[in-house]
């Protein structure tokens, strides 16, 4: 029942893989009495972390039992042993604490939560067993250590509640302090959550358990686990619940109402926000001073982006392999600094919809494009300066080092020549992001006396303070280091008083310091003297003086670094009260190092600043797709896009497969979205209109495991878009209805993109090789036809036939899809392509595009402008031909219906 209640799943967020780890919250052990003071103490610490492995601190080691000893060992590769011999010996497998970080990056992202217990109280005083506390618990959205985050990537915990219809759903990044909350529709969640990336989710229900597996917020969370890799926590029910949330949220920033973050009164987000700080407060066990505010996220803000358009644009992970190299962000990326890496990510997740905010970002690209030199300056600059934000946090949580305050310290002292650098800039977000740098003049003089620049990481070995600023520190570190000097001066002093030439002062690990005279002048040693030892020809004295010099030196190095450890919480804690003004430079410098890079981008690829428009215009010169611009240089034949007020609105484009159609469709909502983050474009012109979502409906793949095909994948994505999109909105169709038959597959692609064209009336971009579909351009306004150019030589004798892709978009239907000649290409055997020529030229003859097919459809959709599904005539001829009675039918009879059956036919 025990091991059943603290199963926990988890995803290995960072492995790849999805792993179950079964603990048990108790353990297998001998009875209390049986254990020792130290073992009472661990187990009572593991009933408390549940199924998190207990890092249990001893001496200079981590220690791990029983279970968690053999999980430890196996993750670990370390080994196994135990730590008695006797009839219950106990599974024990220990790591050096200076190795902490390394072991719990392994524990971490094989998927595991990790609790560790430290000695807070110091062993030399203590009596009896030496006091330990679990001091936070870490799992795969709380990391903060520099050694477990990806500097580039920012590390999302969320919450979900589900209230009816409406999802809440709060993020927070620990690691800088930002957070959030905003709610959705239920059908929305999952879109929202695929674009923030958690590491971790957080749901309702049984701790340490799974709950109900059906359950709203479960289900939610189960798709965003199999679509980014994020582990999934269990919080208790009441934490969620709206009174003990509000409790929560006002009690942690201290105020009577939400009503200044921007609420006005409790909801499913706020419910969610609640039960995210509850749980950071259980596993940190620290202040969370850094948390300064609630943003209350409005969705309408941004572009809407689903999930399946975010993975069929490869905006951050590329649909074959899912690595970051070849997505959108790494093509983009032209950031120095890992703030600037972290707020481009964030810019590119949530395109702008306020022609306004993306005009000032534009702004300051454009002018650090003009200006070379302030460019590059900013630039060389950004290169040297700390990660501010994710130090700031670490000293909110009071885990920041010492090296992280002389990194900080360095920073503060270069930010007034960054901020010079941008002093003259027009641009107003350029300027008023180098004005937000200011003010840290005071705690950069601070930092620069008190904190030495080659700080270690350790804070209890010394080396933290720099010389001269406190002068206790000063005189024990003389005392620790000019030692001999001092003896010497003592014993010449001493000699000069009692005229003893022969005084020597020494030192022995029995009686420590002491002054030695020679027998022959023992008669004049001073009454002060006090003889401690007498040897063969010698006296040996000490004196108070002495005595005390011995205890400085003596434990000078300890109390020097007892007292650094002291300082160094204090300049802590003095850097703290400084929070708001640093979390305000971390965002200056995560701008300003965006905007550049995105210049940067700019003049490296001769990029140009897209239009913002009013009217419904989407008109695009010489554009080039961002990933294959950079990966195939000049070979990349750019592509043309018209889409005029009042005039085409939906773009069919038919050609060869590998001829570049699917390129060209993503290529332009690519291009969309860059404009509307703010940044240049790869094209020799572009003007747009705002669009309010982008929908791409690209390639497919079965879901297996929840009992989807290929098909039923495809029109359920197909419904989202028709049901969400606007007539502000842009999708891009590729090949939809190819995962069922032909007619089919022909039929519902057919009153889809009539649809689009009547009803919704959207910008729209079909790729597909149902030649038929071109006849649109006829029947329906605002269509037009586009095809792939190729160039074709025929074969003579015994030459095969040959085939150019030429990559360039012109107007006009294709007339035919040359998949045979594709196939050959692929390396598809000979006999099977000649055979394949054969069928085709059959099926050609029975199935011409001027067949009965598409002409009757046609008719119908001239008629009634509507969704239409069409039974193919040759069925309705067979159909009568059977119900005939050749018997019973006259030779009059016969003619009259063999004259209906070719008007059917269009005979």
């Amino acid at each position: 029942m025990v091991a059943a209640r603290t199963e926990h799943r988890w995803c290995a967020r960072f492995g790849g893989v999805s792993l179950s780890a079964k603990q048990t919250s108790s353990v297998s052990s001998p009875t209390a009495a049986d254990l020792t003071p130290a073992m009472r103490q661990y187990v009572e610490q593991k009933q408390q972390v549940g199924d998190a492995i207990l890092l249990f601190r001893m001496g200079d080691f981590y220690e791990t039992f029983y279970d968690d000893a053999k999980l430890a060992a196996r993750v670990l590769g370390i080994a196994l042993t135990s730590r008695s011999k006797g009839a219950n010996p106990i599974p024990l497998a220990g790591i050096p604490y200076h190795a902490l970080e390394a072991y719990l990056a392994k524990l971490v992202k094989a998927g595991y939560r990790v609790a560790i217990s430290e000695q807070v109280e110091d062993p030399r005083t203590a009596k009896g067993v030496v006091k330990r506390a679990v001091v936070r618990v870490v799992t795969a959205g709380t990391l903060t250590d520099e050694a477990l985050l990806d500097e580039r990537t920012d590390n999302v915990l969320a919450a979900v509640c589900v209230q009816g219809r409406d999802v809440g759903i709060a993020d927070i990044e620990l690691a800088s302090g930002r957070f959030r909350a905003f709610e959705v529709l239920r059908e929305g969640a999952v879109d929202e959550l695929v674009r923030l990336g958690p590491a971790e989710i957080l749901l309702p229900g049984e701790e340490f358990g799974h709950g109900a597996p059906d359950e709203p917020a479960a289900r939610i969370a189960e798709e965003v686990r199999a679509l980014c890799e994020a582990a999934i926590s269990r919080r208790a029910e009441r934490t969620f619940a709206p009174f003990n949330a509000e409790q929560t949220l006002l009690a942690h920033f201290q105020v009577s109402t939400l009503a200044g973050f921007g609420f006005e009164e409790m909801n499913a987000s706020l419910c969610a926000a609640g039960a995210l700080l509850s749980y950071l407060q259980e596993t940190q066990k620290t202040s969370l001073d850094h948390v300064r505010k609630l943003e209350r996220r409005v969705t309408g803000r941004y572009v809407g982006l689903d999930r399946n358009t975010w993975r069929a644009l490869e905006i951050e992970r590329t649909l074959r392999g899912g690595d970051r190299r070849g997505s959108l962000l790494a093509t983009m990326d032209r950031t120095v600094h890992p703030i600037g890496a972290r707020t481009l990510r964030q810019w590119v997740a949530m395109p702008l919809v306020d022609p306004r905010e993306i005009v000032a970002r534009q702004q300051g690209v454009q002018e650090l494009v003009d200006q070379t030199a302030m460019r590059q300056q900013v630039r060389r600059m950004l290169r040297e300066l700390a990660d501010v934000e994710r130090i700031t946090a670490r000293v909110a949580l009071g885990r920041a080092s010492p090296r992280d305050l002389a990194a900080l310290s360095r920073t503060l002292q270069s930010l007034p020549e960054l901020r010079a650098a941008t002093a003259d800039a027009g641009a107003p977000l350029l300027h008023e992001t180098g004005a937000a740098l200011g003010g840290t003049e005071e705690l950069a003089d601070l930092l620069k006396r008190a904190v030495r620049e080659d700080a270690p990481i350790s804070v209890r070995e010394g080396g933290i303070v720099a010389p001269g600023f406190n002068e206790e520190l000063d005189r024990l570190r003389s005392i620790r280091s000019d030692g001999q000097s001092w003896l010497a001066r003592y014993q010449q002093e001493q000699a000069a008083r009692t005229r003893i030439p022969s005084l020597k002062v020494g030192f022995n690990k029995v009686f420590g310091y002491y002054i030695e005279i020679s027998n022959t002048h023992r008669d004049r040693a001073p009454a002060d003297y006090v003889r401690k030892q007498t040897i063969k020809n010698a006296e040996r004295y000490i004196t108070d003086e002495l005595k005390q010099y011995e205890t400085e030196v003596l434990t000078a190095e300890e109390r020097a670094n007892d007292l650094e450890y002291t300082l160094f919480e204090e300049l802590r804690a003095r850097v703290a009260k400084d929070m708001s003004l640093l979390q305000r430079v971390a965002g200056a410098l995560g701008r300003l190092d965006t905007l550049a890079g995105l210049a940067e981008l700019a003049v490296e690829r001769r990029y140009v600043r897209p239009e913002i428009v009013d009217q419904p215009v989407l008109h695009i010169v010489d554009g080039r797709h961002p990933v294959l611009d950079q990966t195939l240089g000049d070979d990349f034949v750019p592509n043309e896009t018209h889409m005029p007020p009042g005039g085409d609105r939906v773009l069919i484009i038919t050609g060869p497969n590998m001829a570049g159609k699917s390129t060209y469709i993503r290529q332009v909502a690519l291009l969309v979205l860059m404009a509307q983050t703010g940044s240049f474009v790869p094209a020799s012109s572009m003007r747009l209109a705002l669009v309010d979502r982008i929908f791409a409906r690209v390639g497919a793949s079965d879901e297996i495991i929840r009992g989807r095909s290929t098909f039923m994948v495809e029109m359920s994505e197909a419904a989202n878009i028709l049901n969400n999109a606007t007539e502000r909105s842009l999708v891009v169709l590729d090949e939809i209805g190819r995962g069922t038959s032909t007619f089919d597959g022909l039929s519902l692609a057919w009153a889809i993109t009539e649809h689009l064209a009547n009803s919704v009336r959207c910008r729209t971009l079909v790729a597909t090789h149902y030649h038929e579909m071109t006849e649109l351009e006829e029947l329906l306004e605002g269509v037009r036809n586009y095809n792939v150019a190729v160039r074709e030589w025929r074969g003579v004798d015994d030459q095969e036939d040959s085939l150019v892709f030429l990559h360039k978009i012109v107007p006009g239907g294709a007339d035919q899809s040359y998949g045979v000649h594709v196939a050959r290409l692929a390396g598809i055997p000979r006999p099977v392509v000649e055979r394949s020529k054969v069928i085709l030229d059959e099926l050609q003859k029975g199935f011409s595009r001027e067949s009965h097919t598409t002409r009757i459809a046609g008719a119908r959709t001239k008629q009634d402008q509507q969704l239409l599904l069409f039974e193919d005539p040759a069925e309705k001829v067979a159909k009568r031909l059977a119900q005939v009675d050749p018997e019973g039918t006259t030779p009059m009879e016969a003619l009259k219906l063999l004259k209906e059956l070719r008007d059917e036919l269009g005979c």
